[in-house]
């Protein structure tokens, strides 16, 4: 019986602490929408500035993406965007490449002309892999949220 207490006290600290460790942000994502109000059927465009905190460098090696979430209220080209395809220079060192994010990264979209009128949420998440001071590495994910309102287009005849 001890050692079954003993065995599901070790598994409970060592979840814990992988899921504390899994949940640790290792960029800074500031998101953004322009313009902040957008009418039915117009585009606007995401705007995403990301940072790596504490002297952490982004390979480009797995790919970088990032992955929008479906919204029935917009419509996106593709909801998956490479660096390359986002254009995000790299540099060399040490026989590794990095992405350098100094630009900020743009997406354009549409908002449906059947769009919800009011707060609409652009979600999603970038997949890195994180390099270390010590050179070791983790792939692993960030998520980000922003909002921006919907307005009524006149111009639109309802159906």
């Amino acid at each position: 019986m001890q050692k079954n207490t003993f065995l599901i006290r070790v598994l409970t600290i060592l979840l814990l602490g992988f899921n504390s460790f899994a949940a640790e942000d290792y960029l800074n994502i500031t998101a953004e929408v322009i313009p902040r109000r957008i009418k039915q059927g117009e585009e606007g465009v995401l705007t995403l500035k990301i940072t790596p905190i504490n002297d952490i460098r982004i390979s480009s090696h797995p790919k970088f993406m990032i992955r929008l979430n479906p919204n029935d209220n917009l419509i996106f080209s593709k909801l998956f965007f490479t660096a390359s395809e986002l254009n995000v220079e790299t540099t060399a060192e040490n026989n590794m490449v990095y992405l350098n994010l100094e630009k900020k990264n743009e997406i354009t979209f549409k908002v449906r002309e059947s769009a919800l009128i009011g707060q609409i949420n652009i979600s999603g998440g970038v997949i890195f892999t994180a390099v270390f001071k010590d050179n070791w590495s983790m792939k692993t994910h960030q998520s980000f949220n922003v909002g921006f309102f919907s307005i009524r287009n006149q111009k639109i005849k309802k159906k």
